[in-house]
């Protein structure tokens, strides 16, 4: 009763994404279990989500008639066919990574278990999350800072800040916005900057310089360099500023995300369960950062389904501490009105609760929310 019958994939879009961003994966087992997996590819003429939604489909075919629980066997059967298909870093590891996430959605609830059960157990029933992302208008930054006093009011401690073209070429004009921030937020809220990408070594260290003037005490500072094409210089930026530097929401696999940690290259390690590999490949992550004793905070920018996975994992993992939560508004028209995603707020009947800047795990079966039907068929791609 256990064996996979079918598998099947939708192509959605949102309005940040409005020809498909996400792929979900939908895994049915012969005694009518359903688990839900997603995919996520950052490629607004949707023809990649299309591409991945293709590759589920061959990776599937592999899993047909297999026991649901048989989890890593079906991880690495699959990761054999990424191998012929030459895309052991590319699109197929995304299908991969929504394939498996849905596998680990189903065989929990094949076994009436929460996720993190699954997992192993839970270090903890909350989860501290971050606010991500304020968008900042460095002309007006009127609104990014409303937004920032709004949150703290709700009880969020931890706040990340994106957009504000030109960061570090007008240091006064910056100073002044970072310090806008920290007042806006108070001494003991965390800050996090994405934003910001220097074109070479000797530049992202003066706008490092910069962070570490402003006195605005920033937690950490995001991909200021590329961690796949520019690792050497990440690694000597890291050595050369107290500001920590974060990175690896795009890396692939454990091999990509070990190279950053062998080479020391990042203060903390942010993989991307929609990305990396599923849940089969992130907890083996996991246990290399906690090896190297390296914190790692997940990369987390899909939808709800993605983020009450990433919560099961940072709360059945010893050294989880911290899950981003992409609540803010993804476009501008959508910042004008200050409206979440769609996809975090429509896509499951009850989205993981959020009380006093903490995430709630989920304790019902598999990822313990239900997908809406109704907003599956609006945002549907066709």
């Amino acid at each position: 009763m256990r064996k996979i019958t079918e598998i099947r994939t939708h192509v959605l879009k949102a309005d940040e994404y409005p020809l498909g961003g996400w792929i979900l994966v939908r895994v049915r087992t012969e005694d009518g279990i359903e688990g839900v997996g997603e995919c996520f590819v950052p490629d607004r003429d949707g023809a990649s989500a299309s591409a991945t939604g293709l590759l589920v489909d061959r990776l599937a075919s592999e899993l047909i008639g297999e026991d649901v629980l048989n989890l890593t066997p079906m991880w690495h059967r699959c990761y054999d066919v990424c191998e012929k298909i030459y895309d052991r870093r590319g699109l197929a590891i995304h299908a991969l990574s929504g394939l498996d996430l849905a596998l680990h959605d189903a065989a929990a609830r094949t076994l009436d278990v929460p996720l993190s059960e699954l997992l192993g157990g839970r270090f903890r029933s909350e989860v501290p999350v971050y606010v991500s992302s304020i968008w900042v208008d460095a002309d007006d930054p009127t609104q990014a800072l409303a937004m920032t006093s709004d949150y703290v009011n709700q009880g969020f401690k931890a706040i990340k800040y994106y957009g504000w073209t030109g960061f570090g070429r007008q240091p006064d004009r910056d100073v002044d916005l970072l310090q806008q921030i920290r007042a806006a937020a108070g001494p003991t809220t965390q800050l996090m900057l994405d934003l910001g990408r220097p074109g070479c070594l000797a530049e992202a260290i003066q706008v490092a310089r910069l962070i570490e003037g402003s006195d605005a005490n920033v937690y950490w500072w995001e991909e200021p360099l590329c961690s796949t094409d520019d690792l050497e210089n990440l690694a000597e930026l890291r050595l050369r500023t107290d500001v920590a530097i974060a990175a690896g929401e795009r890396e692939m696999t454990a091999f990509a995300c070990n190279g950053l940690i062998q080479r020391r290259a990042v203060d903390l390690l942010q993989p991307d369960l929609s990305w990396v590999g599923g849940l089969t490949e992130g907890r083996r992550i996991a246990t290399a950062a906690r090896l190297a004793k390296l914190p790692w905070v997940p990369h987390c920018w899909g939808t709800a389904l993605h983020f009450a996975a990433t919560v099961h994992w940072v709360a059945s993992s010893p050294d989880g501490f911290l899950c981003e939560y992409p609540i803010t508004p993804r476009t501008a028209e959508a910042r004008a009105s200050r409206t979440p995603s769609s996809m975090m707020t429509e896509l499951v009947e009850t989205p993981v609760e959020i009380v006093a800047g903490k995430a709630l795990v989920p304790t019902g079966p598999g990822l313990g929310v239900v997908l809406n039907e109704d907003a599956l068929s609006r945002y549907e791609v066709g």
